[in-house]
């Protein structure tokens, strides 16, 4: 419970800085990946678990990346996908979601393989494209958002289930913020 609390903490900031388009929500992200990969395996919720590990390699690129595109000394720019992104990133979250889910149900104790699949798979496209400054991250962060908080509760993960709320929130207002930010950045 207590690293679970750390975690909670650590990414709560880190999204946070993220809505702002802050270069530090990366490295203070890094720090809450690293305590919900131990969350995660204790909870047998190992596709989520093995995420960390690609959220890690995301968070890494991820900062090196905003720093090439800031806008100023510590915001990013941002933009959308084009429609052929859109149907790619879709088409991949859908095709990798039913693998790892199969082999999740048929090869592990998992304890929720289909929806956990679900989660990790499109939470790692949603943070690679967070990466690459895409508005439509928001998107896919609020649907996730969404699944988590049913997930924690089944899991009796009350911490991560309140933060995933929170996160909700916060998802929601990055969405409206980055348009706004896109808006008055390319229109003003």
């Amino acid at each position: 419970m207590v690293i679970e609390a750390f975690a909670v903490f650590f990414t709560l900031l880190c999204v946070w800085l993220t809505t702002k388009r802050h270069i530090l929500s990366w490295p203070i992200g890094l720090i809450g990946v690293a305590l919900y990969s131990i969350v995660f395996w204790n909870s047998k919720l190992y596709s989520d678990f093995g995420l960390q590990f690609i959220f890690f390699a995301q968070g890494i690129f991820g900062m090196f990346h905003w720093l090439k595109y800031r806008e100023d000394k510590v915001h990013t720019k941002i933009e959308y996908m084009t429609p052929i992104q859109r149907i790619f990133w879709g088409m991949t979250g859908m095709w990798a979601y039913l693998v790892i889910a199969f082999i999740m149900y048929f090869y592990t104790d998992a304890s929720a393989p289909w929806i956990d699949s679900f989660v990790a798979v499109f939470s790692l496209i949603a943070n690679w494209l967070l990466a690459k400054r895409k508005i439509e991250t928001w998107n896919i962060w609020i649907l996730v958002d969404v699944i988590y908080i049913g997930l924690f509760i089944f899991k009796e993960l009350y911490l991560s289930a309140g933060l995933y709320a929170v996160l909700l929130i916060l998802a929601i207002k990055g969405l409206l913020d980055w348009r706004k930010s896109y808006i008055k950045s390319n229109y003003a």
